[in-house]
């Protein structure tokens, strides 16, 4: 009995991985991603343990996308980063990046603002935030958090956020996130064209947002907390108030420098509300490279009551618009038949606040393009 104890925690020692810092990215590095919006048949929560194996080969790519790493200095900002190793360039601004032996840390970004408010900031993690670390196993727990302190003027935001009062001078958003990483799992990740040993880690990110507003008048008051006054969700900028939590399960292999998997829970764990993983390139994919001279807009942007989205140069074709939430999940879609040139109107009255995304597709699968619509509601 004790021999075959001891064999069972030997298989056991020598089947689990160790990530080191030799999957960390670099720049010159391009990540290509895939995006399940609604997946079916996969259970990333299954309970901790070892030697399991997550079987997510039904996944099917609803857009795809890449991340490339380049160096620190190919952005625009890179002298507000000093330290800095890379620079991821988006869409909707630039995240910088520390990279060492031992851990991969965000800066900071320079962008859409991360509220949602769609104006342009220079942001810096206080202190940095901690993505990676290094070497990673089973049974590792941590724990980090990080602020964000963004001041702004007003005057580019919809009087209806103030619900009829006058406009502050100035308004500052404070971010506070902690976050736990707890490697619970480890064994086979199964993904459309590749099997990996992976090490699988869960996070649990609370974000707490919080509002200054600066009066001068009528009464100097300075700088004044508003979740002192205005309880979380109770219209115009009580709606940006409150703790966000987002949980997922990430799936780290030993080789590759991408998370094979990462998906994305209700709270409760019951669902999954999408899962993102390496995209590798499989023949049958749905997805193909998008039309060259196609392209799809949304205006205004950021929306209060309606959005256009301007469509043009496309082929004539029958296309899907759909709109993501902040986890990929499918929150409205609609089919168009179009030839060159169409506007499409859509009214805002369903939405949240918040940031979504956008895509357009082809009869094919194809993505014409994915962006960013920031919702902003009075």
């Amino acid at each position: 009995m004790l021999l075959a104890v001891f064999s069972a925690l030997c298989f056991s020692a020598y089947s689990q991985i160790i990530v080191t810092s030799a999957t960390f990215p670099a720049a010159g590095d391009t990540f290509h991603i895939a995006l399940d919006a609604a997946p079916m048949g996969v259970n990333p929560a299954t309970p901790p343990g070892g030697n399991q194996l997550w079987d997510f080969t039904s996944l099917q790519a609803s857009s795809t996308s890449e991340i490339i790493f380049r160096p620190a200095s190919a952005g625009l900002y890179f002298m507000s980063y000093p330290g800095a190793d890379a620079v991821v360039i988006g869409q909707t601004g630039e995240t910088y990046y520390n990279i060492t032996n031992n851990k991969v840390e965000a800066l900071g970004y320079a962008g859409a603002d991360p509220a949602g408010f769609g104006l342009n900031v220079l942001a810096k993690f206080s202190p940095p935030f901690v993505e990676r670390q290094s070497p990673m196993s089973f049974f590792d727990i941590t724990q980090s958090e990080t602020d964000l302190s963004l001041p702004f003027s007003t005057a580019q935001l919809p009087d209806s956020l103030f619900q009829g009062f006058s406009a502050p001078d100035s308004i500052r958003v404070r971010l506070h996130t902690e976050r736990l990483d707890a490697v619970d799992g480890w064994g086979t990740c199964q993904i459309p064209g590749g099997s990996y040993p992976v090490l699988r880690k869960k996070r649990v990110d609370y974000v707490t947002t919080n509002l200054d507003v600066y009066i001068s008048s009528p009464f100097p008051l300075g700088w004044v907390d508003l979740s002192l006054i205005l309880p979380p969700g109770t219209g115009g900028l009580g709606n940006f108030l409150g703790t966000d939590t987002t949980t997922t399960y990430r799936f780290y292999s030993g080789t590759e420098k991408q998370e094979i998997a990462v998906a994305t829970m209700s709270n409760d764990l019951s669902e999954v509300l999408s899962v993102q993983y390496k995209f590798n390139e499989t023949t049958d994919s749905p997805v193909a490279p998008s039309p060259g001279s196609a392209n799809i807009q949304a205006r205004p942007n950021p929306a209060v009551e309606w959005v256009s989205f301007e469509c043009t140069n496309l082929p004539q074709d029958d296309y899907t618009l759909k709109i993501f939430n902040i986890v990929g999940k499918v929150v409205w879609k609609e089919n168009y038949v179009i030839s060159g040139s169409k506007t499409i109107k859509i009214a805002l009255e369903d939405f949240k606040k918040g940031t979504y995304l956008y895509s357009l597709l082809d009869s094919k699968g194809n993505t014409i393009g994915t962006k960013r619509l920031v919702v902003l509601k009075p």
